[in-house]
């Protein structure tokens, strides 16, 4: 595992959909049920202890990114892997004042370039 996709909710299981069409078997997805009180130590264990090959590490959720999760987590996994050489990537939907576009269509586009966003090659 070169990959490390953090996220929490319902899109684990597209991750998880895309990881087995794909067949990208170097990418792990960790699935945070609980983001409070925050427990380094098992955020840890579950990423960087678990899978010490790891190069990147990525917050992946389908809200804006001025919404859901990634504010909150960022600068904690900041702190989590400072120093130990990986790359930290953020994904999410551009900022908006609505956590929905209001076109089915738009959600569609919005929600593949995530996924192609946390599956992309580097």
């Amino acid at each position: 595992v070169t990959r490390v996709l953090l996220c929490t909710g319902k899109i684990y299981y597209e991750l998880a959909d895309e990881r087995a069409k794909l067949g990208a078997d170097h990418i792990a997805i960790v699935r945070i049920e609980k983001l409070y009180p925050w427990w380094p130590h098992l955020v840890a264990a579950e990423t960087l202890d678990k899978y010490p090959g790891a190069k990147q590490l990525f917050w992946v959720q389908d809200e804006p990114c001025n919404m859901g999760a990634g504010n909150f987590v960022t600068p904690r996994l900041h702190r989590l892997i400072d120093g130990k050489g990986l790359e930290y990537r953020f994904i999410g939907r551009v900022e908006s004042a609505s956590p929905a576009t209001g076109s089915h269509k738009a959600h569609v586009l919005e929600q593949r370039q995530i996924l192609e966003q946390a599956f992309a090659s580097t």
